[in-house]
């Protein structure tokens, strides 16, 4: 019986292997997990206005490597995509409602309208080799509502055939609601990690 217990232990004591992923590094924005209450490789590149009206508004950056699956039919990608998407944080007509008469009164409120856009649907592709090409991101090309698009999951655009390990990826200027997100650009390089497992992720 004490096998049977201690296998699994010395599984969660050694975590797990994210596998190989594209790990994100950019001089603006942050580092961010795919999903918030799971543990894993921060995977993607997080973006927001620096006005209070809308910095709880974020545009994740993601670039998932073949063989990740994608929503709707579960597809599995036959090559590199580039996934945008929303992640939203406590508005400010939200916060700090200290009485139920300023809960009430809030939550009545309807959620403002959101829309990611951008000055162009071109991203720039450089390699490591220094070669560099354009791709035009559908999501780019009409824009998207955060509240709709909101996870890794959604399928992407290719970057180019097959499998890519070392490039750096230059956006257009993107908006939310007209506002201009800080961004600059992002180097995906392919890496391994290891973390601890949680159950009921």
């Amino acid at each position: 019986m004490k096998k049977y217990i201690l296998y699994p232990l010395l599984a969660l004591l050694a975590g797990c292997s994210t596998g190989p992923y594209l790990h994100p590094e950019s001089t603006l924005g942050q580092n961010a997990l795919l999903s918030r209450t799971c543990p894993g490789p921060k995977a993607a590149m997080s973006y927001a206005p620096l006005s209070e009206e809308l910095n709880w508004v974020h545009v994740l950056v993601y670039v998932a490597p073949p063989g990740t699956s994608s929503w709707p039919g579960n597809q599995r990608s036959t090559d590199t995509e580039l996934r945008l998407f929303g992640r939203l944080y406590t508005p400010p007509y939200l916060r700090n409602l200290n009485t139920p008469d300023q809960r009430r009164s809030a939550y009545r409120q309807p959620p403002p309208a959101l829309w990611v856009s951008a000055a162009s649907p071109m991203v720039t592709v450089t390699l490591a080799t220094g070669q560099s090409y354009q791709v035009s991101i559908e999501d780019l090309q009409t824009g998207f509502d955060p509240r709709k698009q909101f996870h890794s999951g959604f399928k992407g655009t290719p970057l180019g055939k097959g499998d890519m390990d070392d490039f750096t990826l230059t956006f257009p200027d993107l908006f939310i609601n007209g506002e201009k997100v800080p961004m600059a650009p992002i180097h995906f390089k392919k890496r391994e990690e290891r973390y601890a497992p949680v159950l009921n992720c």
